[in-house]
Order: C-alpha cells, then structure tokens, then sequence
C-alpha cells in the first residue's frame, strides 16, 4: 500500500501510465483533498482526470478521510492542502512508500520519517521489474520533461543512467 499525493497521478494518466501503480504497489490511497484536486478536470474532459477518476471506481485507488495538522502549515506555508493531507494520511496509515513531485512537499514528508519517492522512481521501478521497456521508460521521461515536469539536468542525466544499466532481478 502506498499514499500518493496529485502530481504523481495526474503526470502517470498523461504518460497513460497510472496503472503501473497499480501492477507495483495493488493498493494506492489519496486524501480527499487530493481526489478534489485530481478529479476536478473531469468537467472539463481532462483525459488524466477521467483515467484517475476510473481507478478510484474500480477500487485500487481509495479515498480516505485525512484530519487536518496545522502544524504542517504553519510550519512549510509553501506547500499545499494536497501535499498536507498525503502527509497526514502517511503519518496515520504508514505506508512503504508516499509519492510526492513537490521538492518542498517532499522534504517536509521525509522529516516525518516517511519514505518518500515521485513519479520517475515509478517509471524506473517499473522498468527494473519489466513492466516496462527501456524505450518506454526513456519516452515516458522526455514526454514529462516536454509536458513542464521541473526537473533537474542532472536528475535527468542519472535517470537517463539508470534506465541504461541492465538490472537482474533477484
């Protein structure tokens, strides 16, 4: 089981990936906050939103209740109401792992103890497990590089390393 925050969601239904979380991980959880935050593009259409929105019904992703902790937004102001109930539930539930994108986000769940990871981990995950080929993965991280995913050069080279090395699973 893992908690996710919006942006992982959101950026593996545009790469038509969002159900490598589901061959990875079987149970995934998001707050409230971030199911408004995810599905609000349905009324428009938004493809990713209508592909979350599906995953929720057919049960692998479930919405839960997360109470709100003041004392994470007094703390990090930068972050926002999503990235605070992932938080929140990931205190709660304990997952093996929580994916958030936001750098911010991300510090602030890691100084909980949490093991926090984001989208290109998926990708790299599921290239290791072969779910994915190695001119998938590499598509995948150019599409989210072209789609305005922020991005470090030197994160994309080590990516771009990783996805190149041969991995023999146990």
């Amino acid at each position: 089981m893992i908690i996710s925050n919006a942006g992982p969601l959101i950026y593996l239904a545009k790469l038509r990936k969002l159900n490598l979380l589901q061959r990875l991980f079987k149970d995934v959880i998001i707050s409230k906050e971030v199911y408004e935050e995810v599905v609000k593009g349905k009324e428009e259409k938004f493809f990713d939103a209508l592909i979350i929105k599906k995953s929720i019904e057919e049960g692998w992703i479930k919405v839960k209740e997360s109470k709100a902790d003041k004392k994470i937004s007094q703390f990090a102001p930068e972050i926002d109401q999503g990235e605070i109930s992932t938080i929140n539930l990931a205190k709660k539930f304990k997952p093996s792992l929580v994916l958030i994108d936001d750098a911010s986000g991300r510090a602030i769940a890691e100084s909980f103890g949490l093991n926090v990871k984001g989208t290109l981990y998926v990708l790299l995950r599921a290239y290791r497990k072969k779910l994915i080929n190695k001119k998938e993965a590499k598509d995948s991280v150019n599409k989210l590089v072209f789609s305005g995913f922020r991005i470090s050069q030197e994160v994309y080279i080590k990516v771009l390393e990783e996805l190149d090395k041969s991995y023999k699973l146990p």
